[in-house]
Parts: C-alpha cells; sequence; structure tokens
C-alpha cells in the first residue's frame, strides 16, 4: 500500500508542478501579447499558443483536481447514510467517474484527435489532434485516481468514512475588516 501511496503522491506532486508550468507559461504568453501589441508589433502565433496552453492547463487541472479530491460533491444526502452505504456510494460514484472518462474523455478524446491529427492549427506547428490529445490523457489520468478512490475507500477503516468536517462559515465581516 505504500507504493500506491507514494505513486498516488507522486502523481499528484508531477500534475500540480505542471499545471503551475503551463499557467506561467500561458500568462506569459499573455503578456507578451500584450507587450508587442502596445509596441506596435504582431505576434498573433501567442493569442493561438495561449489559447492552446490555457485548454491543457485547464483540462490536465480537472484531472487533478479530481486526484486531490477537491472536486465538486454534493455528499450532505450521502453523509446520512449508514456506513456501509457510504462506501457504497462513494465506489459507484467512482465507478461513474471512470466510465465517463473512458467513454467521453479516452474514446471521444481519441476520436477527436485522429479526425484531427492532419488538421494544422492556423500559425502553429502544431495539429488540432496533437490539441485535442489532451482528453485521452487526463481521462487516463481520471481513470487512475478512480481506481486508486476505490482502493483507499476499501481499506478505509468506518471512522475514517464517517468522519466529515463541516465547512466553517464565513464571516463576510470578519473578512471585510482583515481584508482577503
Amino acid at each position: 500500500m505504500k507504493v500506491i501511496d507514494g505513486f498516488h503522491k507522486g502523481l499528484n506532486a508531477f500534475l500540480r508542478w505542471f499545471c503551475i508550468i503551463l499557467f506561467v507559461v500561458m500568462v506569459g504568453l499573455v503578456i507578451a501579447q500584450v507587450v508587442v501589441r502596445f509596441l506596435g508589433i504582431s505576434l498573433p502565433w501567442t493569442e493561438v499558443s495561449a489559447r492552446i496552453v490555457f485548454i491543457w492547463q485547464g483540462i490536465i487541472g480537472a484531472a487533478y483536481v479530481i486526484g486531490e479530491k477537491e472536486d465538486v460533491a454534493i455528499d450532505w444526502l450521502v453523509n446520512k447514510l449508514p456506513v456501509k452505504a457510504v462506501k457504497g456510494v462513494s465506489i459507484l460514484a467512482h465507478a461513474i467517474v471512470a466510465f465517463f472518462a473512458i467513454w467521453i474523455m479516452i474514446w471521444g478524446g481519441m476520436r477527436n484527435v485522429l479526425a484531427g491529427w492532419e488538421d494544422h492549427v492556423q500559425l502553429m506547428p502544431v495539429t488540432q489532434g496533437q490539441t485535442f490529445l489532451v482528453l485521452p490523457i487526463a481521462g487516463a489520468l481520471i481513470v487512475i485516481y478512480s481506481i486508486l478512490h476505490t482502493i483507499d475507500i476499501v481499506r478505509a477503516s468506518d471512522e475514517e468514512i464517517t468522519h466529515h468536517e463541516e465547512p466553517e462559515d464565513l464571516d463576510i465581516s470578519k473578512i471585510a475588516e482583515e481584508g482577503i
């Protein structure tokens, strides 16, 4: 199990840094576009590049968020169920997510990759298929994360399953006084 936990942490760290690097590249491209426009120079490839990097960063970022279990979850009703039911519903939820990732992102993504492999992106030395390659990659990552989360659920104790922290209430006046 240490190997699985180490793999999970390593994958999370890799994706976190990958997304950070993509974000920095995207911001750099946008700033370069603004600066060269101010100087009256045109670099149209920066806009297209920023768009491609944004697509990759957003979709890989979604897989990373799922891996960190920070995705949107409406679990109020699930938390009212008995522990065994919570485990079952959680495993079912991860199976549904994995099915979606396999069907839509991997299978559908590969169809888009193959259909667009010869179509060149305007002003760039890449094809639409290469741009769409992020879909099956992120889909595979989501399937891996669904499997890892299912393993965590199966090996978790009842106390770990039922222990949920309630989100703390936001005190807007306190935030306004202290600043963000």
